[in-house]
């Protein structure tokens, strides 16, 4: 039999019990539809943080100061854990600080690294930013001018970045220049008062793009200045005020090409043996943008995938759905078996016939399942704009909709494969018998 004809056979078997097919078609649909949204919500998202964090700095090290935990049994209290008696008149040096601090210090010890291109030391606090009868809380960081604008990953929209001798002069962010107040917006060279003291704003940054801006909008009422005017800015009540020469963080760009696994670990052996500390006393913490994106991608890769797994349960349902709907055509259908046979058809012609009428239940299913499983995407991504204020884009995953083609086919095939291997067996005295 021709395959032209075992294909109209199938589709008349189709429209034959439309309200039937139907209702099996949308056990596919809703099972397709699932798989389709919650993968292809999975992309995107995997993609919007991995552009997210690479607009952070996606090849920068950060390195930043923290105190050590330590819990000390009943048993040890008294006795110096650390035999390092070196160490132990460090730890007992009277000016010496019980807060961890990063300073000049730990740059001049990471400048020594071959493979570092660039450091940038970070002050961070917070102003009151006064324009006319309106305030607004700002967040400051000081920066290395000489080095911020080689390091950061921000675009100026309107002037320039910092440069090396700036004082008294600030950068931007676009949502402070633009949405802070409500009918003024922040000019180019004009001047701003933040804690009482005058500052000239050189350059307002573009607005990033993706998940990216919409983070910047939400908080993004950032100023960046020398870390030396930073120092100025601090307020006497200031608790989390900081000594000239005392930074937050310290942020490294490495040469490219170089092994960011084996940097770091150096970085680490350098700085312990800087800073007098072991493992267990570590006063630091260092973090790659790297690793950051590589557990990220893979936490969302495993919950999308957890989460795929639960939705294509739905297709176990629509792929029974199909096989009761193919065994009640066999039944259906088997006198007009027991006459396609007597009349030449071979075994393998009712075998195709039935398995193609699964088939197309199963690839109408599919192509409409992508088709509800793509509008439902595109609603939340566009509520997901809305709420972020960032452009919205048509999101569509290839790869997503391939598989979806390819298994709802599949789905009908082996759900219909019983049934048509039964229809294809049927003796045809007794096919024609059947009443």
């Amino acid at each position: 039999m021709k395959p032209a004809k075992i294909f109209k056979i199938s589709l008349n078997m189709v429209k034959a019990n439309k309200l039937r097919s139907w209702l099996t078609i949308i056990g596919v649909i809703i099972g397709i539809a699932s798989v389709m949204t919650v993968v292809t919500t999975g992309e995107f998202f995997q993609d919007q943080v991995t552009k997210t964090l690479e607009g952070f700095g996606g090849d920068t090290i950060t390195i930043v100061a923290s105190t050590p935990f330590q819990v000390i049994d009943e048993e040890e209290v008294g006795v110096d854990p650390v035999k390092d008696q070196e160490y132990n008149e460090y730890l007992e040096d009277p000016d010496m600080d019980t807060q961890a601090k990063l300073t000049k210090k730990d740059v001049l010890t990471l400048e020594r690294i071959p493979e570092v291109e660039y450091i940038n030391v970070k002050v961070e606090s917070s102003a009151l930013l006064a324009m006319g009868t309106e305030e607004t809380s700002v967040w400051i960081s000081g920066v290395d001018p000489k080095v911020w604008g080689k390091i950061t990953t921000d675009k100026i929209a309107e002037g320039r970045m910092l440069k090396p001798g700036d004082r008294n002069v600030v950068v931007i962010s676009d949502s402070l220049a633009n949405e802070a107040f409500k009918d003024k917006k922040i000019r180019l060279n004009q001047m701003i008062v933040m804690n009482e003291r005058s500052y000239r704003v050189v350059g307002i940054l573009a607005k990033g793009d993706g998940l990216l801006g919409g983070i910047s909008s939400m908080f993004g009422s950032s100023v960046y200045m020398s870390c030396d005017d930073v120092y100025d800015l601090q307020g006497e009540d200031d608790a989390f005020a900081k000594e000239e020469g005392v930074y937050d963080s310290i942020e490294v760009k490495l040469y490219e090409g170089s092994d960011v696994n084996t940097v770091l670990d150096y970085m680490d052996n350098k700085l312990q043996l800087s800073r007098r500390v072991d493992e267990d006393s570590k006063d630091f913490y260092i973090s790659s943008q790297k690793e950051i994106m590589e557990g990220t991608n893979k936490l969302i890769t495993g919950l999308t995938a957890f989460l795929a797994f639960i939705a294509g349960i739905s297709l176990l349902v629509g792929s029974v759905g199909i096989a009761n709907t193919m065994f009640t055509s066999v039944l259906e259908k088997t006198k007009e078996i027991g006459i396609m046979k007597a009349i030449g058809a071979r075994n393998e012609d009712i075998l195709l016939i039935f398995l193609c009428n699964a088939a197309l239940i199963g690839l109408v299913g599919g192509l409409l399942g992508i088709l509800l499983g793509t509008a439902i995407v595109q609603v939340i991504v566009f509520l997901i704009s809305m709420q972020l204020k960032i452009a919205f884009a048509f999101t569509l995953s290839l790869k997503a909709t391939a598989v979806a083609t390819i298994v709802s086919i599949g789905v009908g095939l082996v759900a219909g494969l019983m049934p048509a291997k039964n229809a294809s067996k049927l003796n045809p005295v007794d096919a024609l018998r059947y009443e």
